[in-house]
């Protein structure tokens, strides 16, 4: 037996760098595939929290929980923060405005307008599962504008329905992820993203709030439904 364990050996110095050296060529050549994939991921749960809040809001009017409620997105323009914010407002709230407020029932800009009287509002002190704020410091958009922000609103039939600032024109923004070389989601008018996008995602919604989330394919050339 004595002699047996004698002749066990383990690894020597040489086998050991020869295990490392191929262990490293294999992560080098992995690890691209694998960062890229992690973006992917990070910007498509982004984009699935932010259709959602979309979709939450807008099932709250359905209820008749609001009467009228709004999604406010916003782009700080200092530090690129993207914050987005779900907003509602009663149906008391909504006929005392309607009375005090000149063209709100027919002007969407006034009607849409983020600063108005809201019984509900997302944010850090708002404990009310009904509304919601999301903020990102790695999700860029595609506003362009001065303002840099632009707000919905949907009401239960349709009839208030509203859109004011970078999306008063198109009722859909773009996602794609930030960084230190890219802060704008570069989208052509024809709804073509820009070649060195990697992933970009589009929130799209009706007046009556039916809300999709697309994501552009290279190879189909196309926007496909998530």
């Amino acid at each position: 037996m004595r002699a047996q364990e004698k002749n066990i050996k383990g690894f020597n110095i040489l086998e050991l760098l020869v295990v490392i050296v191929i262990i490293s060529v294999v992560s080098a050549a992995a690890y691209p595939n694998f960062s890229s994939w992690r973006k992917e991921r990070e910007l498509r749960g982004a984009a699935e929290e932010i259709k959602n809040l979309f979709s939450n809001i807008s099932s709250q009017v359905q209820r008749g929980l609001y009467a009228f409620v709004q999604v406010d997105v916003k782009e700080d323009a200092i530090d690129k923060t993207l914050t987005i914010t779900s907003k509602g407002m009663r149906m008391d709230t909504l006929m005392a405005t309607a009375r005090e407020t000149t063209s709100w029932t027919t002007d969407m800009d006034i009607r849409c307008n983020p600063t108005q009287t809201w019984d509900d509002e997302g944010g850090p002190d708002n404990r009310k599962l009904e509304v919601a704020e999301l903020i990102y410091d790695n999700v860029a958009i595609n506003f362009s504008g001065s303002t840099l922000r632009g707000t919905v609103c949907f009401s239960k039939d349709g009839t208030y329905y509203s859109a004011a600032g970078e999306l008063e024109t198109d009722p859909f923004f773009y996602i794609c992820r930030r960084s230190s070389t890219n802060t704008r989601c570069d989208v052509s008018d024809t709804g073509v993203p820009d070649e060195e996008l990697d992933n970009v995602f589009a929130i799209n919604w009706s007046r009556f709030g039916n809300i999709t989330l697309e994501k552009w394919s290279k190879t189909k050339e196309d926007w496909v439904l998530q």
